[in-house]
């Protein structure tokens, strides 16, 4: 009698934890990279969620600017100068290939709270995960575009494309980076562009931007 409650009780665990797996089924454009285990978690995990159809149709009407007669060099300038505005460090500029690379941290909760979380967590553990640390990373690239003229000479131009990527870590450690799609995130990177093509930017900042930028090797033969 007693074996056969036990297999029950067996037969019933598993049923619910199936359940419990079937319902939790990740979104199909979700892909975890990094496994920290399900029933049993042994450590932190990473997931990666990449675009739907729809949502690379929205990024690209907020990705491009085009910017009639700024060289690329000048190009490269004015967004290396708009990142380091908005508080993107470090800052890498490859001008053989017109891309810029970027970063930026920023902290959520408070050290305070932070401190206590873990405090609590080492005592009674239990505690739900919350997100506690942000990293922005930003990739651009800038290209040459001929933009028609008034006189029969096409103007040399560039376009800028860039996208963002957020990465969210909680306090389990757990990661979840996904594409910025707001459209004033976007709208703010250019407006800042703008000002920086236009040299409206503090001297200060066009210089530290130009001072801080890591360029890299020369281009192998």
């Amino acid at each position: 009698m007693r074996s056969e409650k036990t297999l029950c009780a067996l037969v019933l665990c598993l049923l619910c934890l199936t359940l419990c797996a079937c319902a939790s089924a990740p979104p199909p454009n979700e892909r975890e990279t990094g496994s920290g285990g399900q029933m049993l978690r042994y450590s932190s995990s990473q997931v990666s969620v990449d675009l739907t159809d729809a949502q690379r149709e929205t990024l690209k009407q907020l990705r491009d600017r085009v910017y009639a007669q700024t060289p690329q060099g000048r190009a490269l300038d004015a967004v290396a100068a708009a990142l380091k505005q908005q508080g993107f460090a470090p800052i890498t500029v490859d001008p053989d290939t017109g891309i810029v690379e970027a970063e930026r941290h920023r902290v959520l909760v408070p050290k305070w709270e932070a401190i206590l979380r873990g405090v609590l967590r080492a005592r009674i553990g239990g505690l739900l995960a919350k997100p506690d640390h942000e990293r922005v990373a930003a990739i651009v690239a800038v290209r040459p575009a001929e933009i028609a003229a008034t006189s029969r000479r096409p103007a040399a131009g560039s376009l800028v494309r860039v996208r963002f990527d957020r990465t969210v870590w909680d306090s389990n450690g757990d990661a979840r980076t996904e594409t910025v799609l707001q459209r004033e995130f976007y709208g703010d990177f250019f407006a800042v562009v703008d000002k920086a093509v236009e040299g409206k930017l503090p001297e200060a900042v066009a210089r530290s931007a130009g001072d801080d930028k890591d360029k890299t090797s020369p281009p192998l033969p």
